[in-house]
């Protein structure tokens, strides 16, 4: 008996607490005014989303560490596209896009080596020919 008095006490307050601490309805708001209305001008245009809108650099110009844009090679190779990225003309980066299958993107560290983009994973795929056939 005690604990089915318990539980509608718990009951009670689980109910009226929630009733209770509800504030009073808020005054009364009036509805925003008309877009002919007098007073009501039109917003400003949106601010480009560019917070530097004339970054792009021209060909005689230089980055922020007064280095030059890199210049890209761009070559085919059975159907393959190949991006040179190269710095006074060292290279500084090569983006393999393939015909088919994931782009693939080495970074030149400063001894010259090629070393995969680490965002890339650990795993390199790697495809091997199961069967061809001539057309």
């Amino acid at each position: 008996m005690k604990s089915l008095a318990r539980f509608a006490a718990a009951l009670t307050c689980a109910v009226a607490l929630p009733l209770a601490a509800q504030s009073a309805p808020p005054a009364s708001v009036p509805p925003p005014p008309g877009l002919n209305d007098p007073g009501v001008s039109p917003a400003s245009p949106a601010r480009s989303a560019s917070v530097f809108p004339n970054a792009a650099l021209r060909h005689d110009e230089h980055d922020l560490r007064g280095e030059p844009p890199p210049t890209v090679d761009v070559r085919k190779h059975d159907g393959d596209t190949i991006q040179e990225y190269r710095v006074a003309g060292r290279v500084t980066m090569i983006r393999i896009i393939p015909r088919h299958g994931p782009v693939q993107t080495f970074y030149a560290n400063p001894q010259g080596q090629l070393i995969p983009d680490p965002r890339e994973g650990p795993v390199q795929p790697v495809y091997y020919t199961l069967y061809t056939w001539k057309h």
